[in-house]
C-alpha cells in the first residue's frame, strides 16, 4: 500500500491556465468532479491531442497516474520556460491488467512550470481520446508489512420520508470508504515514519492500496483495484506501542482514515 500527497495537477492548485488541442482539458485533471476528458474531432489515429497545464510557480512530482483511458500512446513533457523535454522514458511504468490505467514512477522528482501530455492513438483505432483522470503526486511512503487491513464502504443515499408513510431513496451514485490498518510488529523505520507522517498530516492525501499489484487477484473489487486512488483524510489516533517490551526491536501502531472525495471512474471503451 502506498501513500501520496494531494494531486498537484488538481483544480485547487495555482495553475495559470489549462489548455487542450481539443476537448475540455480541465476534466482530465480534476480528482473531485465526476466528468471525464474526451477529445473533440480527433477520432483518427495519428492525430495528436495535447493536454497542457501552466503554473505560476515551479511544481514537482515523482508519481503520475493515468486512470481509465483508451490510449495507446501517451507521452509526458515538462518545461521551465525553455522548451519542452520528453521525460516519459525516465519513469518506470506499471500497467493495469486490463491495460486501461497506467502509473509512472520517477526515480527522482521532476520539476516544471509547464507540463504537457500528448496522445496519438487509441486502443480501438479511430476513437476520440478519453481519460478518467491524470493525477500527479509526490510519494509520502509505503507500508508492506502490516497485520490487517479493514475497509468499509457506504453507498451514498438520502432517504426522504413521505407523508404517505413510505420513503423516497435518492442514490448519489458513489461509495464512501473508511480504512483501518493495523501495523503490529512493524520494525522497519521508514514504514514507522510513514505511519507517523500520515497520523500528523493536516492535509488530505491519496491512498493506493493496490500499489500496482494487478493481474494476480482471483477477483477484482473496489477499493483494491489498480485504478482505486482514494483521496482521504486522517481520522484516527496515534497509538504507538512496543511489542512485549522489546522497545529496541519492534513497534505496533494503527491508522484510521476516511475518503473525502471521489475521482471519476468510467468505462473508456463505451
Amino acid at each position: 500500500m502506498r501513500f501520496l500527497t494531494e494531486n498537484i495537477l488538481g483544480s485547487y492548485n495555482d495553475q495559470v491556465a489549462i489548455t487542450a488541442s481539443s476537448g475540455n482539458a480541465y476534466n482530465a485533471f480534476s480528482d473531485t468532479i465526476k466528468f471525464n476528458y474526451q477529445s473533440e474531432g480527433q477520432n483518427v489515429n495519428g492525430n495528436t491531442v495535447e493536454l497542457i497545464q501552466f503554473f505560476s510557480s515551479e511544481q514537482s512530482l515523482d508519481t503520475l497516474a493515468v486512470l481509465n483511458h483508451n490510449f495507446v500512446d501517451f507521452s509526458i513533457w515538462i518545461s521551465s520556460g525553455f522548451g519542452y523535454i520528453d521525460v516519459t522514458s525516465q519513469a518506470v511504468l506499471k500497467n493495469s491488467a486490463d491495460g486501461l490505467s497506467k502509473v509512472y514512477k520517477f526515480s527522482a522528482s521532476i520539476s516544471f512550470t509547464q507540463i504537457k501530455f500528448t496522445i496519438d492513438d487509441t486502443i480501438i483505432a479511430d476513437e476520440e481520446k478519453k481519460v478518467g483522470a491524470i493525477l500527479g503526486f509526490t510519494e509520502i511512503g509505503s507500508i508492506e508489512r502490516f497485520k490487517s487491513v479493514r475497509t468499509s464502504g457506504q453507498i451514498q443515499k438520502k432517504v426522504i420520508k413521505l407523508e404517505s408513510g413510505g420513503v423516497a431513496v435518492l442514490n448519489k451514485g458513489s461509495t464512501h470508504w473508511d480504512f483501518s490498518i493495523s501495523t503490529d510488529l512493524v520494525s522497519i523505520q521508514n514504514e514507522i515514519d510513514t505511519v507517523a507522517i500520515i497520523q500528523n498530516r493536516n492535509k488530505d492525501f491519496f491512498f493506493w492500496i493496490n500499489d500496482g499489484y494487478d493481474g494476480n487477484q482471483i477477483v477484482n473489487q473496489e477499493p483494491y483495484r489498480f485504478q482505486d486512488f482514494k483521496r482521504c483524510s486522517y481520522t484516527g489516533k496515534n497509538n504507538p506501542n512496543f511489542y512485549k517490551g522489546y522497545f529496541n526491536k519492534t513497534a505496533s501502531n494503527s491508522l484510521k482514515f476516511s475518503q473525502t472525495a471521489e475521482i471519476n471512474y468510467f468505462d473508456p471503451t463505451l
